[in-house]
């Protein structure tokens, strides 16, 4: 989870803060005692610093290591420094230490607030946070152990000797090149562009020499495809592996591929559920088994990932184990009824950009 998606959802519990801070600061001078700062901007970051200097104690009065305290919660070098370090400040003087500081003091000061109005607790953000812990624990408990993990040639070797030979085989696969339509299965869509392809392969088969085989359809790609990675290459998809595909729009391209057995040849205009499609084989490549050493990178990446999982998943076993833990199964019974699970959305039939 990247640190953006963390900070967004608080940004509303920061100005619920804000107003927090502005309420007490109300109540204070309904007492007759001045408040140290209200609601806080950025330009009231030379109040925060004279209210932080005015509250100021000696550093031997303070744990070694923190800079600030809170309401009670220290702020610390250790933050102080990431803070800098991930931001560089253009100078170190001592006034833009202090400015720093003093933008610390007043996220400590807001979220201290969110804390009060118990926003701690609430759903979404005890999710992410405990989301976040677990990414940190996984970064620095976890990681370095798997990353440490091998396998060795041994192994990789008694592998590649117990698998079959179309486990570790180089599959069928075909060069293809597309003209394709998204017509949405709609009639008046279909007759629209189909012409247009029509022509295309009306002139191919007149002067194949014109069109190269290994250009696919050449320079008409550019203007009678909706293909984007495609158009500006003749079409050409690279090469497809053979065999099913859960992706329906793959899945026409290498059915129409599969009736066209040399280089070169020119499938009909076919309409089906994904589109309009105009297929030209660019080279086919047989189905071979690779040797070891072919094989061996892709084998020993797979051994490994397989390895670290099966780490990953003990480490976090024993870890859930050696946890106390309480259930209540009886008020997970007793709760209401729950919302019923989303629909299933389904597939669209778009080509993969």
């Amino acid at each position: 989870m990247s640190r953006l998606s963390f900070i967004r959802p608080l940004r509303s519990f920061a100005l619920a803060g804000v107003f927090a801070l502005g309420a007490a600061a109300s109540c204070r001078r309904e007492s007759g005692v001045a408040p140290a700062f209200s609601a806080v901007g950025p330009a009231d970051s030379a109040a925060v610093t004279a209210a932080a200097s005015a509250t100021a104690t000696t550093a031997s009065a303070a744990p070694a290591g923190v800079l600030a305290v809170v309401d009670g919660r220290p702020v610390t070098e250790a933050a102080f420094r990431h803070w800098w370090e991930n931001r560089r400040p253009a100078a170190d003087t001592p006034e833009v230490r202090a400015g720093v500081l003093s933008r610390l003091i007043e996220r400590s000061a807001l979220a201290q607030a969110a804390r009060q109005a118990g926003l701690d607790q609430d759903p979404v953000v005890v999710e992410q946070i405990e989301a976040l812990l677990i990414a940190r624990l996984r970064e620095t408990r976890w990681q370095p152990h798997l990353d440490a993990l091998t396998v060795t040639e041994a192994e990789v070797r008694a592998a590649y000797e117990a698998r079959s030979g179309e486990a570790i085989g180089q599959p069928e696969s075909t060069r293809v090149a597309v003209l394709w339509f998204n017509t949405r299965g709609q009639a008046p869509l279909v007759a629209r562009y189909r012409p247009r392809l029509e022509e295309i392969r009306r002139q191919i088969l007149a002067d194949p020499a014109a069109f190269p085989v290994a250009s696919g359809f050449g320079e008409l790609a550019a203007g009678n495809t909706e293909h984007a990675a495609s158009r500006l290459k003749g079409g050409d998809l690279g090469w497809l592996d053979s065999g099913p595909s859960t992706d329906p729009w793959r899945a026409a391209v290498l059915e129409t591929a599969a009736s066209l057995p040399q280089p070169g040849d020119l499938s009909e205009v076919m309409a089906n559920a994904s589109g309009l499609f105009l297929v030209r084989v660019i080279e086919r490549r047989a189905a071979r088994v690779q040797s070891f050493d072919e094989a061996r990178p892709r084998l020993e990446r797979s051994l490994l990932e397989q390895r670290r999982s099966e780490a990953g998943q003990r480490l976090m076993s024993d870890i859930v184990a050696a946890a106390s833990v309480q259930r209540f199964d009886e008020r997970l019974s007793a709760l209401a009824p729950l919302p019923p699970p989303a629909a299933p959305q389904p597939v669209p039939a778009f080509p993969n950009p």
